[in-house]
Parts: structure tokens; C-alpha cells; sequence
């Protein structure tokens, strides 16, 4: 059992990051969680082809969670897969699929089917939590998770992975959260989100508008729906988690262009050291394994 960043990077486009996504591969079954943009990239450079993927689990449907969706569907069948993408996700999902692939891909999909190669191969359904699927070899689990979807009418979930290898919890987009601090209780990695700074780490933008650090972080109060590196660290450790990685990153080292796109929200270019603040700051909370991700980074959970 492994799992493989499949996007570290925030909903902004950054040339060093592509945008949320992880996978846990299972005695050779690969559940890839979210398709941000660089998803199938990410997987070909952890050795694994997109086209052999056999679910596609979904957090929520912004754009950064679902931006490959279309891709990743339609360049699968392109390359001759025929045997069913099994697709979950909350309310809206099978909405959202329909339109991907018989909206703006319509014409493209009617072209093949003239050429006899059917249409794109997707089984969707939309879940709660709960039990999402449970094989022989695994069991994935769903919670819900403060974000900004309830506004929206949907749901926002995370995610647990078990088998008897270990396992693996994906949080999503959420603020701190009593509902991932139980759903990750003892897991051996928790794949969480860090989208938004401690008050004072950083200079300028919308997201250096925090409330200031709580000693006492109210996992009742999740703020804007994302997660601070110190929130962030209160949450691994009431989780007991034995492994934790930071992802949904600012593009804070990235290229000029990118560091100017993201700049309403995260301020001009840092000081290189921010990076060491955001470690420290997760850390002085977080007695656990910690490492910031990257795109392609791949963890083992356990062997056979």
C-alpha cells in the first residue's frame, strides 16, 4: 500500500505544483482521489498510468478538485480503455460528469461513436458518508468536512483508506475539523490540506487576514474553510496520526507569474524562510513524522 501526490499546489496555477489530488494504490488497485490540473502527469511520474486507475474519488467539485476530470476520462478512453471508470463523489457529482463529458465534449464523443468505440467509460454515483466501497483488500470511508460547498447545496468529504497494510486518510478542502481529527484516529498518514497561513507568517494578500494563533484551536470554529499550518498540527496530533503531509500549498517559491496571479490572496513574493515558519509552526504542535508535499511524492504505507 502507497500513496502518491497526484497535486500539491493551491487552486492557482503554478508551474512547480498542479493542483489537489493524491492516490492509494492497494494490492495493485488505484483509488485516485480529486483530478486537479497535473494529476495524470503526477501519476506517469510516480510510475503509474492513468489509464489503469479503477476509481475516481471526489472531495467537492471546485474547479481545482475536478479540473482533469474531463481530461483524465476522455484521454483514458482515447488510449483504448473500455472498462468502466467507478466514480464517486458528493451530491452534484453525476451532474457534473454528464456535462464534462456530453457538454463540451459532446462532438468529440459523438465523432467516436460514429467510429464505433462507444462512449467514455464512467460508472458515477453520488454519496454520503459513510461506506463508500469495501473490497477484499480494502475500505473507504467518507465523513463530512467544513468547506465552503454547504453554501452551494453540496457536501464537502474526507476521506479513510484501510486494508491490512495500514491506512490512509485524504482530507480535502476543510478548516480544522473534529469529524477528520475521528475519522484519522491512528492512521498511519493523513494527506491534509494547508492552504492558509498562521496570523503574521505572511506579508500581504487576503489570506494574512487571519484571526491570531488560539493556544486553544476550536475545532468547532473552522474559519474560511481551509487550514492553517497550526491548526493543522492541533489536528495530527489529537489524531495520533504516525505520518502527516502538508498539502494545497501556496505558490510561495514559484515562478514570477505565478507568485503575481495568487497575489490577491497570498501576498507578494515571501521571504524564503516562510517555508521554515510553516514547518515550525505545525511542528511546535506535532510530535509525528511531518514532510511539506510535492507533486509525484510517493509514500509507503506497508508491504505484504
Amino acid at each position: 500500500m502507497y500513496a502518491v501526490i497526484t497535486g500539491s499546489g493551491s487552486a492557482l496555477p503554478d508551474p512547480q505544483r498542479g493542483s489537489a489530488g493524491a492516490a492509494v494504490v492497494v494490492d495493485g488497485t488505484i483509488l485516485q482521489f480529486d483530478c486537479g490540473s497535473r494529476t495524470m502527469e503526477n501519476l506517469m511520474l510516480a510510475g503509474i498510468n492513468p489509464a489503469e486507475v479503477d476509481y475516481i474519488v471526489l472531495t467537492h467539485l471546485h474547479h481545482d478538485h475536478v479540473a482533469s476530470y474531463d481530461y483524465f476520462v476522455m484521454t483514458s478512453w482515447i488510449a483504448g480503455r473500455r472498462n468502466p471508470f467507478r466514480v464517486f463523489g458528493p451530491k452534484g457529482t453525476v451532474d457534473m460528469s454528464d456535462k464534462a463529458l456530453n457538454g463540451k465534449m459532446a462532438l468529440h464523443v459523438s465523432y467516436s461513436e460514429k467510429r464505433g468505440r462507444g462512449k467514455p467509460p464512467v460508472e458515477v454515483k453520488d454519496i454520503g458518508p459513510g461506506i463508500v466501497v469495501e473490497e477484499k483488500d480494502f475500505k473507504v470511508t467518507a465523513t463530512e468536512v467544513p468547506h465552503w460547498g454547504e453554501t452551494e447545496g453540496t457536501t464537502t468529504l474526507g476521506y479513510r483508506i484501510d486494508s491490512p497494510y495500514g491506512s490512509v486518510v485524504i482530507s480535502g478542502d476543510t478548516g480544522p475539523s473534529q469529524n477528520i481529527v475521528d475519522l484519522a484516529q491512528g492512521a498511519d498518514l493523513l494527506v491534509h490540506e494547508c492552504c492558509q497561513p498562521d496570523a503574521g507568517m505572511q506579508v500581504g494578500g487576503e489570506f494574512s487576514k487571519v484571526r491570531k494563533e488560539n493556544e486553544h484551536i476550536d475545532l468547532g470554529s473552522p474559519g474560511r474553510g481551509h487550514t492553517s499550518p497550526s491548526e493543522l498540527g492541533f489536528v495530527a496530533q489529537k489524531a495520533r496520526v504516525k505520518k502527516l503531509v502538508a498539502t494545497h500549498l501556496p505558490p510561495y517559491m514559484s515562478v514570477d507569474a505565478a507568485v503575481e496571479m495568487s497575489s490577491k490572496y497570498y501576498g507578494p513574493r515571501q521571504p524564503r524562510g516562510i517555508w521554515t515558519e510553516l514547518i515550525s509552526a505545525v511542528k511546535k504542535y506535532y510530535d509525528g513524522s511531518f514532510v511539506v508535499g510535492e507533486d509525484a511524492m510517493v509514500i509507503e504505507i506497508g508491504k505484504p
